[in-house]
């Protein structure tokens, strides 16, 4: 659509080191799950900063089944997981400290409990300031990305991202009409909405 136009580069620039200064902030989140048994696993969480964590457990239909948030600061969290009492399958085990979430998956099984990958989401950065959309976004998991904005529920523009790991874009929004706006930055298993109002 005519009204909205991509950005320079060197604007995107100074997008992403304020993003990259968040990302550094979060410190390195690491997320282990040790079996001990069949039916018990120490869960080891460490941060390089102290933060308070959130730790959420869900069944593979996407029901929680366990939810903590720590009560002060810290960098490790160590806990024995009991799961005799959960059904065999398949779950994610999710920690989040600020707008990082690292997911490890693990499978209950009948003689053991086995453990997936590490894989780490950071939330994009948005900000709208004078008419331009700044946005950046690491794609860890390096899926296809789409971004939408809409007008209430009308679609007003699309761009397809791809899976590039570094993604970093810029709009001019300044011809839009006045009114709220949504944007959506989407892959097949996530989407982040941006709220923004043009005046």
């Amino acid at each position: 659509m005519k009204t909205i136009n991509s950005i320079s580069k060197v604007t995107m620039l100074i997008a992403f080191v304020a993003f990259a200064n968040t990302l550094m902030a979060t410190g390195n989140l690491k997320v282990n799950i040790l079996p001990l048994t069949a039916e018990k696993a120490v869960v080891a969480i460490s941060n390089t900063a102290a933060a308070n964590f959130q730790i959420s457990i869900a069944n593979e239909k996407g029901e929680v089944v366990y939810y903590k948030e720590t009560d002060a600061d810290s960098k490790d969290f160590r806990k024995v997981f009991d799961f005799s009492n959960l059904d065999k399958g398949d779950y994610k085990l999710s920690v989040t400290v600020d707008a990082l979430t690292t997911e490890r998956l693990f499978k209950i099984e009948s003689k053991n409990i086995a453990v997936g990958k590490e894989k780490s989401i950071l939330e994009p950065f948005f900000a709208y300031k004078d008419g331009v959309l700044k946005l950046s976004y690491l794609n860890f998991p390096e899926e296809d990305l789409s971004l939408n904005f809409y007008d209430r529920d009308n679609l007003v523009y699309t761009k397809e991202i791809g899976n590039k790991f570094n993604v970093s874009e810029g709009f001019n929004l300044s011809k839009l009409e006045k009114g709220t706006y949504s944007v959506v930055l989407s892959s097949n298993e996530k989407s982040y909405t941006y709220n923004l109002n043009v005046e």
